[in-house]
């Protein structure tokens, strides 16, 4: 919003006679149009030089004639004096400095598996660094420079196929030797986006500064990531995650000496331990830990002896949510941050707070914080210089898309780096939300937002679009969010909240839906609805609600036990908690209740099977009288396209006002990540329906 504030202040201190020129130019100010997405540019992973001197980053773009999601590193002085696109490919990601700060090292899929790519500051072509078959990403330079670990991973070799070539009389042709079935392993064998993963397992490898010498250090077949270097470069920290963990979120630490040998196991008690980096004297290793399958946990932080020693919690469990948990239709994550600063005293973080992030500085000694960057809106990512002066990191909100800031500790000042969509930004006329609060009679308060058409005519009402978020343990905050433009800009109010379940308000609240995914999201929701359609803009009798994935289960719960609303919108549902438990990606015995020994433990799917199916709106479907619109990607494994067919099928089997909308080859993240065509038809297809009800 710095940039509206600032407008409008230059314009209350302007003579009168200026007056009408800024009346013209709000007036030549357009509406937000769907697609607006191929004009946007999304900037991320901001990555400062040892020296604090340059920024790389990635900048995503949609690309209309590819029809695709299209990335390049580009590079900013912190001076505020150049910003400039380095790489011309396609995929180009996850830039890495050398420690000299002259090179680039970078992932790139450049006509097949991503490989590892150089560039030089001083001028060149990107050069090749890798060559394996099952290509290489997530470089990290070792502290001389010399050499880079990073991550390549074995696939399983397919069996023969059981044919018996000699009774027929012929040689096995080549395409048919090896056998194209699948035996799934158990629990997880697909992921998201990523489909069958059961049979590739990433390894670290190490190699020479200029490619050469590639050597696989660990090869486990449950997996390792998070290289980290230790200050002498002798040995390197990683993480493992059992395939055999039946939740998926247990974790341990290992060290493997870098030249090559057999790993070695960090004791520690947890149930979960996630590495992070080693302090800067290399005595300790600074990790993330939980202390059991919690879907709601918050991990706390901690450092250990190599040896597993003198362990010490510095940031307790479930106090602070480290990283960047706002969702929005722009990104699919954020990649959030923390790194020691010198001396090992503090750790500078990025948090997420009530509908906003922002970068603190933990004390160690007795986890205490500092807030260096605030501004209550949303921080995705960030890095820090090598003496912790400069802090880089990528910032945006409701009404700005992210770009790329600097932040000088001596200064205590931040300094904008970039205007990617600035041209575009000023050209329209997107609405500021407005924050409120409401009770929810159970003694808690909501938080939400409205978003009004942005040139609304007053005295007019306009119907009201309630969107609930998925999840559920995510956020809406202060982000830019462009369904919600663009509803706005189609004489909608646009409201959504931060129900019971949102992250960002303390352990209990996220934690409150354990056990009961269904009645405390209602009662807050309902909270918010009840108080918005007091508002003099919004008209009572045209009411709509929608949701995705946790937002879409919530919407069905919602339709199913009020028919307050005009129409619904509801995309990669839940609709069965017992089959989603059973066949999601994630599938666990334990997935959707709380820790055991507490009393929002279910007992897991088939335990507690009368307690999913109450929990679950298909068994509320009969009470379904609102018109439905149901869409799904095909290839979604997070929440299976079994789950919207479930729905679909009863209300058409009732009789019921519903329709299916099928999305090709997209997955769970078709929103925020899928084809931009199918994007862009998406916002379409539901402001359509909308359109129907809304006379």
């Amino acid at each position: 919003m710095m940039r509206l504030f600032s407008s409008l202040a230059l314009a209350a201190a302007l003579a009168a006679s200026a007056l009408p020129a800024a009346a013209a130019n709000a007036a030549a100010k357009r509406p937000v149009v769907a697609e607006d997405l191929f004009k946007m540019a999304f900037a991320s992973n901001a990555t400062i030089s040892h020296d604090g001197k340059h920024v790389a980053f990635v900048v995503t773009r949609p690309d209309l004639a590819k029809d695709d999601n299209l990335t390049t590193i580009w590079l900013a002085d912190t001076d505020g004096s150049r910003v400039v696109q380095l790489t011309r490919g396609d995929a180009d990601s996850e830039p890495a400095w050398s420690p000299d700060d002259r090179t680039i090292v970078f992932t790139a899929a450049r006509g097949g598996r991503a490989q590892l790519y150089a560039i030089d500051l001083a001028g060149g072509e990107a050069r090749r660094l890798t060559h394996l078959e099952n290509g290489a990403s997530t470089a990290v330079f070792s502290h001389d420079g010399k050499r880079i670990a990073f991550l390549s991973a074995s696939v399983d070799e397919q069996p023969d196929a059981k044919v018996d070539w000699k009774a027929l009389g012929i040689k096995a042709p080549a395409k048919y030797r090896k056998s194209d079935i699948r035996t799934l392993p158990w629990p997880r064998y697909q992921t998201n986006g990523a489909g069958y993963s059961y049979m590739r397992h990433p390894h670290i490898w190490t190699m020479d500064a200029g490619g050469s010498n590639a050597k696989q250090l660990t090869s486990h077949p449950d997996g390792e990531y998070g290289a980290a270097w230790s200050p002498d470069d002798a040995t390197i920290l990683f993480g493992r995650t059992p395939l055999a963990s039946v939740e998926g979120d247990e974790g341990a630490l290992f060290v493997v000496p870098s030249a090559g040998g057999t790993p070695a196991a960090v004791r520690t008690a947890h149930y979960g331990a996630f590495p992070q980096q080693w302090t800067h004297d290399g005595k300790r290793i600074l990790f993330n830990y939980a202390s059991r399958h919690d879907a709601s946990s918050l991990n706390a932080l901690a450092t250990v002896a190599p040896d597993g020693s003198g362990e010490r919690t510095h940031v307790a469990e479930n106090a602070v949510l480290f990283g960047d948990g706002l969702i929005t239709d722009t990104k699919e994550g954020g990649a959030g941050c923390g790194e020691l600063a010198p001396g090992d005293a503090t750790y500078v973080a990025d948090v997420s707070l009530p509908g906003a992030t922002e970068i603190d500085a933990f004390d160690l000694a007795n986890g205490s914080k500092t807030t260096l960057i605030a501004g209550g809106r949303e921080i995705q990512d960030c890095s820090l210089s090598l003496d912790a002066q400069k802090i880089a990191y990528t910032a945006g909100d409701a009404t700005h898309l992210a770009d790329v800031y600097v932040y000088d500790r001596t200064a205590n000042a931040s300094r904008q780096l970039t205007h990617l969509d600035d041209a575009l930004v000023d050209a329209l006329s997107i609405g500021a939300p407005e924050q409120h609060t409401v009770a929810n009679g159970q003694g808690g308060t909501v938080a939400y937002w409205v978003l009004a058409p942005p040139n609304a005519t007053p005295g007019k009402r306009y119907p009201v679009v309630l969107n609930i978020h998925g999840g559920p343990h995510t956020e809406f905050g202060n982000a830019y969010f462009h369904e919600f433009q663009v509803l706005a800009a189609k004489g909608y109010v646009v409201v959504y909240a931060n129900p019971r379940g949102s992250v960002g308000y303390g352990y209990d609240w996220a934690s409150a839906l354990d056990g009961n995914w269904g009645d405390a999201m209602f009662a807050d929701e309902t909270a918010v609805i009840d108080e918005v359609v007091k508002r003099a803009d919004v008209d009572p009798a045209r009411t709509f609600v929608s949701g995705g994935s946790y937002g879409g289960y919530a919407t069905l719960w919602m339709i199913s036990h009020t028919n307050r609303f005009k129409a619904a919108f509801a995309e990669r549902v839940v609709s069965d908690l017992f089959t989603e438990t059973l066949t999601a990606d994630f599938a666990a015995p334990r997935g959707f209740e709380g820790p055991a020994g507490t009393p929002r433990a279910w007992g897991g799917a088939l335990q507690s099977y009368k307690t999913l199916w109450q929990q679950s709106p298909l068994a509320h479907v009969a009470d379904v009288h609102t018109p439905l619109l149901l869409l799904h990607g095909d290839a979604d494994s997070r929440t299976p396209i079994a789950e919207t067919l479930q729905e679909y099928e009863a209300l058409e089997m009732l009789g019921r006002q519903v329709r299916l909308v099928e999305f090709p080859r997209e997955n769970h993240d078709l929103s925020r990540t899928g084809e931009p065509i199918h994007r862009v038809e998406r916002l379409h297809i539901m402001a359509d329906w909308f359109a129907r009800f809304a006379r």
